[in-house]
């Protein structure tokens, strides 16, 4: 079944920011569309919806617009660089974004998935006299916890207008 993309403001069914015809205009304006322009209608909408799904996990500033909407965007109740956020729109580096991450999504789908258990992960560890040695059932496959720690350039995209990394594991502290 073909991916289908809903990306209505403030829609409890929505799934996507930016539609495949967008996404397909901004690819025009970039030096390289080649790794965009290469894959199916149906990969594209697949990557577009992923994105979307790893943007939404991470927590951005200000208040949804209507309780019931799918997504974490529009919001209110914030300003970047004196624009204030807006009901009616999503901000340009948002839309930005979900179409660059998807971009790298379809060229590389397990983009996210953390490590497969080979990667950073030690059966045997020796230091001096000391040694230790893990079960083989203990070693777990990792996880990637923030977007930011695979793609480093999209933080230049989104830190304004995220409160964090990825909601699973900040913390945000408050002077008193």
């Amino acid at each position: 079944m073909a991916a289908t993309i809903t990306a209505t403001l403030e829609s409890a069914t929505a799934n996507s920011y930016v539609t495949l015809a967008e996404a397909n205009t901004f690819f025009e304006t970039v030096p390289d569309s080649t790794t965009w322009d290469s894959k199916t209608d149906d990969q594209k909408n697949r990557a577009l919806i992923s994105a979307c799904s790893e943007l939404d996990s991470l927590n951005y500033y200000g208040y949804r617009c209507n309780e019931d909407q799918a997504l974490k965007w529009p919001r209110n109740n914030h300003e970047v660089d004196g624009v204030s956020f807006a009901c009616t729109t999503i901000p340009r580096n948002i839309k930005e974004a979900q179409y660059l991450l998807a971009r790298e999504l379809a060229n590389d789908p397990t983009l996210m998935t953390g490590n497969k258990g080979t990667a950073g992960v030690a059966k045997k560890i020796k230091m001096g006299d000391l040694e230790i040695e893990n079960a083989e059932a203990s070693l777990a496959t990792g996880t990637v916890n923030n977007i930011f720690d695979v793609l480093p350039w999209l933080h230049q995209k989104l830190g304004a207008y995220c409160v964090g990394g990825s909601g699973s594991y900040q913390v945000r502290v408050v002077r008193g």
